[in-house]
C-alpha cells in the first residue's frame, strides 16, 4: 500500500496549478468579491455616518440634531458591522486556505493524487445528494489507484433545509471488480449522532434480515428481487469486517463502487485518515470485491450490467411518507374544533 501513484505531485508548488485548474466549484473568487463588497459597503457607511455626526449641531430641514445624531450614529455602526464581517469572512476563508494547503501537502507527501474540490455528481451514493448543486462540492478529494482505486474526502453541503445550515461528512469510495445490486447498509451504532445529510427512505418491503446479530449493527436494503442476490455478496465474513471495521458508518454499494459515509467531517491533514481508508480498501473492500467478482445478474440482458430494478433501491412515495402525518393533524384538527363546539 506504500507504492505512489505513476502521476503522484512532487511538491506543493505542483499542486497549486493543478488546484487551479480542476477546481471549477471553487468559491474563492466569490467570497474575495463578496469581502470587497462588504468592505466597500461599510465603509461609505461610516463615511455617511461620521458625516451626519459632524454636522449634527448644524441645523437641518429634515432633522433636529438629536434625530441627525441617532441616524448618524446607527449608520457608522452598521458600516462598522459591515467592515467587520468583511474581515470575519476574510480571516474564515483565509483559515480554510490554509487548512486545504495542509491536507494538500500531507496527501502529496503519502504518495496521493490531490484536488482541491470535486463535483458530488461524479458519484452516484446517495449522502451526495443532499444540498443543492451549486451549493455543494467536495473538498480535498484524494485517491489512490493501486492495488484498487480509493477515494478519500469531505462533502461539504448546504443543509439548511433540515436546520444545520452548512455541513460536512467525510466518505470513502472504493471500487469493486464489477457492478453489484444497489445496497444500503445504515448504522445502528450512535443513534444520538444525528445524520447531516439526507437519509433515504426506502420501501420496509425490500429490508433485508441478516442472521446473528447483524441487525443490531447494520439494516440491510437491497431490491427485493434481489434477496437471494444480497446474500451472495454480503456473507458472514463480510458482515463480520463490516461490524470491525466500519462500526458507525453508513455503506452503499452502487454500480461498482462501495462507499463509506461517516457523520462528521475527516480531518484531511491527519494521516490516520489515508491509513484508514488504505486499510478498510484492503479489508473490507477486498472480501467485498471477491465475493461478488463471479456475480452475473440473470436477469440483464448484459452480464456487465444490473437489470433496472436491481440498479437502484425503489424509494418510498412521498405521499406514503406524508399521509400519516396529514391524518394525524386532521385528526387533532377536528377533534380541537369539536371540542370547541361541545365543550
Amino acid at each position: 500500500m506504500s507504492a505512489s501513484p505513476p502521476h503522484a505531485l512532487g511538491s506543493i508548488r505542483d499542486f497549486r496549478p493543478m488546484a487551479r485548474e480542476t477546481a471549477p466549484k471553487s468559491l474563492s473568487r466569490r467570497i474575495w468579491v463578496a469581502v470587497a463588497v462588504f468592505a466597500l459597503v461599510g465603509l461609505l457607511f461610516v463615511v455617511i455616518g461620521m458625516l451626519m455626526l459632524a454636522t449634527a449641531s448644524t441645523p437641518s430641514p429634515t432633522m433636529s440634531a438629536g434625530e441627525q445624531f441617532t441616524a448618524g450614529s446607527l449608520v457608522a455602526f452598521a458600516g462598522a458591522a459591515g467592515v467587520g464581517g468583511a474581515a470575519a469572512l476574510a480571516w474564515v476563508h483565509r483559515r480554510r486556505a490554509r487548512r486545504l494547503r495542509q491536507a494538500a501537502q500531507m496527501g502529496i507527501e503519502h504518495g496521493w493524487h490531490v484536488r482541491i474540490e470535486g463535483d458530488p455528481r461524479e458519484h452516484p451514493a446517495s449522502a451526495f445528494g443532499s444540498g443543492s448543486i451549486k451549493g455543494s462540492w467536495l473538498e480535498t478529494p484524494m485517491h489512490l489507484h493501486e492495488p484498487r482505486y480509493i477515494e478519500v474526502g469531505n462533502y461539504v453541503f448546504d443543509a439548511g433545509q433540515s436546520g444545520l445550515g452548512r455541513s460536512s461528512v467525510g466518505w470513502i469510495a472504493i471500487e469493486l471488480d464489477r457492478r453489484l445490486p444497489h445496497m444500503y447498509l445504515f448504522s445502528q451504532s450512535t443513534p444520538h449522532q444525528v445524520r447531516p445529510y439526507n437519509v433515504p427512505i426506502f420501501s420496509a418491503d425490500q429490508r433485508l434480515d441478516l442472521e446473528g446479530d447483524f441487525n443490531t449493527h447494520f439494516r440491510l436494503f437491497c431490491p427485493r428481487e434481489y434477496a437471494t442476490d444480497a446474500l451472495y455478496v454480503i456473507t458472514p465474513d463480510v458482515m463480520a469486517l463490516m461490524i470491525d471495521e466500519a462500526q458507525g458508518f453508513d455503506i452503499e454499494i452502487v454500480d461498482d463502487m462501495l462507499f463509506v459515509v461517516a457523520r462528521r467531517p475527516f480531518d484531511m491533514s491527519d494521516s490516520r485518515i489515508l491509513e484508514f481508508a488504505q486499510r478498510l480498501a484492503a479489508t473490507l473492500g477486498a472480501r467485498t470485491a471477491r465475493q461478488g467478482a463471479r456475480y452475473v445478474d440473470h436477469r440483464s440482458g448484459d452480464p456487465v450490467f444490473i437489470a433496472h430494478e436491481g440498479a437502484r433501491l425503489a424509494r418510498r412515495p412521498v405521499l406514503a411518507i406524508l399521509t400519516p402525518l396529514l391524518v394525524t393533524a386532521a385528526v387533532v384538527a377536528l377533534a380541537g374544533w369539536f371540542g370547541g363546539i361541545f365543550g
